[in-house]
């Protein structure tokens, strides 16, 4: 009789096993899991997710780098272009005094210096538009700057012979 009771709770332990983790089951659940293969294959699918989290984890990383890098060198060709309109700027203010000591001098030719002073002046309208424009992309920024700075180039030849003719 009391081996049929002890029989009984055995089978009524097993029965109230509903888990085959041995962490949640019990005993017997786990023992249940264990043989079955159930926990190792549960094992498996957690480290194959993790696995796959890491791998993620991994990519997320190297797209962040990649990111950080890119973002660095835009900021080394936006500053690189800052200094190349400051430059652009500095030239034209000095192209402004030369002129303006070539028409101190109060040559012959006065017509001339006032169309040199006239295209200063768009000079610096347009590198203004260029520096101000948000909509340009900084290669296109890049190129319009290297095309004022041969204007500039230009322009201070002109001046310097309107002004060396006066001289």
């Amino acid at each position: 009789m009391r081996r049929t009771m002890l029989a009984a709770a055995m089978l009524g332990g097993l029965a109230a096993c509903n888990s085959d983790d041995p962490s949640r089951g019990g005993f017997f659940g786990g023992v249940s899991g264990l043989s079955s293969g159930a926990y190792e294959r549960q094992t498996q699918q957690r480290r194959d997710a993790l696995a796959v989290e890491q791998q993620r984890n991994r990519q997320l990383q190297a797209d962040a780098q990649r990111a950080g890098a890119e973002r660095q060198q835009v900021a080394a060709e936006r500053a690189a272009l800052q200094r190349q309109n400051a430059t652009l700027n500095n030239d034209i203010a000095r192209l402004r005094s030369k002129l303006a000591s070539a028409q101190a001098a109060r040559g012959h030719d006065v017509a001339e210096l006032r169309r040199l002073g006239g295209e200063v002046e768009a000079l610096q309208a347009s590198t203004n538009q260029v520096n101000n424009d948000p909509t340009l992309a900084d290669a296109e920024k890049r190129r319009r700057l290297e095309e004022l700075q041969r204007r500039k180039q230009l322009l201070e030849r002109a001046i310097d012979q309107a002004a060396g003719a006066r001289s």
